[in-house]
Formats: structure tokens, sequence, C-alpha cells
């Protein structure tokens, strides 16, 4: 938890600086500046009742930041924490049935699934991947296949989004609809005949599901960039 670097919460906290600083000044009562000094103004900086009101009002508002911290901040951020936990292990789980190629990967339960796929040097490795078409014909079905699995949790999940921000809600309406474009693939290629298993993953004109594959790749791709930027961009 880093309220500077929330930037909702960073104005708070820097006024809530500024007023200890303040504070700190005038409990100590360092001496006016010179052209101060014998001026009407001078005399009411000094006096005991301008002292009080001003302490008073900073400590109150000192107090409140710090009510407010623990009575509200703290219990949303964990709230909101965990609805990213499973916001994220929603998206783990399809791309963890690519990077580990797992045949069962749309039966996995979401406490089970190597989130690790959310890293950000991750992410950034399979964005090249996937735009320079290198993905595996094998993980890309299964990862496919988890999709159309998890599509409906992908749709039932956007109230938890929307309960974290107008922005959060709105990028994951986008990654919902990525998925479901991916999930729409699920079943539509053309069959490959024995002969020609050994041509699936190679980039020639022999293929038989080269545009299949092709278009699942370019799906995985935009998956992986909104994912990105719902991780690291929205909220940030």
């Amino acid at each position: 938890m880093n309220l500077f670097l929330d930037r909702k919460e960073r104005p708070l906290l820097i006024s809530a600086f500024c007023s200890f600083f303040i504070l700190f000044i005038v409990e100590i009562r360092l001496p006016l500046f010179p052209f101060f000094e014998s001026t009407y103004i001078g005399k009411i900086l000094v006096t005991d009742g301008t002292k009080n009101i001003v302490s008073g009002l900073l400590i109150g508002l000192l107090s409140a930041y710090v009510f407010y911290i623990i009575i509200d901040y703290i219990p949303r951020y964990r709230n909101e924490r965990k609805t990213l936990d499973v916001l994220n292990a929603l998206l783990a789980s399809i791309l963890d049935s690519y990077s580990r190629c797992r045949t069962f990967g749309h039966e996995t339960a979401l406490p089970h699934v190597d989130k690790s796929v959310l890293n950000e040097n991750w992410l950034n490795q399979h964005l090249e991947v996937f735009k320079e078409e290198r993905s595996h014909d094998l993980a890309l079905l299964l990862a496919n296949a988890t999709a159309d699995s998890r599509l409906a949790d992908f749709r039932h999940s956007l109230p938890l989004a929307v309960n974290l921000s107008p922005e959060h809600a709105m990028q994951w309406l986008v990654i919902i609809d990525k998925v479901r474009l991916l999930a729409e693939c699920f079943g539509n290629n053309s069959g490959t005949t024995n002969d020609k298993q050994h041509l699936i993953d190679e980039v020639v004109g022999g293929n038989p599901d080269r545009d299949y594959q092709s278009t699942l790749n370019f799906r995985m791709f935009e998956l992986v960039e909104e994912t990105y930027r719902w991780l690291y961009q929205v909220g940030s």
C-alpha cells in the first residue's frame, strides 16, 4: 500500500504533510519576518488566540485524515485488492493455458491458476511472440478452449470492475470483447488430416490450418495487449 503512488489519494497525502509542516511552524513560534514587525498583521500573528485557532484547525484536519485512512481507505484498499485478485485470476486462466500448454487448463479452478503470466516481462515478451506470429498452434487451441469456457465468467464479473472505478469498468469491457472474439473461434478450424499434422506449426502454403492459427494468434495478441493495459496503465 503506497498512498503517494495512488493518484486519487496523493492530493490528500500532500495536504496532510503541508498541514503537519504548518503546525510545526506555528507551535515552535519562529520569529516574524522583519517587515511584519510593529505592524497590525504582525501583532495578530503572534497572539495566543491566532496560534490556538490555527493549531486547532490543523490538528483537526490531521486527525480527520488519520481516521479516514484507518476507517475508510485501508478497508477499501483491501477489498479492491481482493477484487483485483479475482479479475486477474480470470485473465491468468487463459494466459496460463497458453503458457504451460495445459490440456485441462479450461477445467483448472481459479485459485490454482499460475499468475506469473501477469508479470510485465512475460506480457512484453509474448506481445512480441504474437506480433511476429511465433506462437504454437496447440497452445493457441488450449487457450482458445479456456476462453470459450470462461467467457460467461468474464461477463458476469463486470460488476466487480464497475465497483473499482469507471476506468477499470471501461477496460474490463474491452477485455470481455477480446475474450469473446477469441472464444468465437472455438471449433472453427477446418480439421487436419494425419498426413499433414507435421505442417501445423510451419509457415508454409501446405499448412491446412494456417489461416485459423493466424486468427487465433491475432486474438491472443489483442488479449495480451489489453491485459497489459489493465494491469499497468488503468488506475495507475
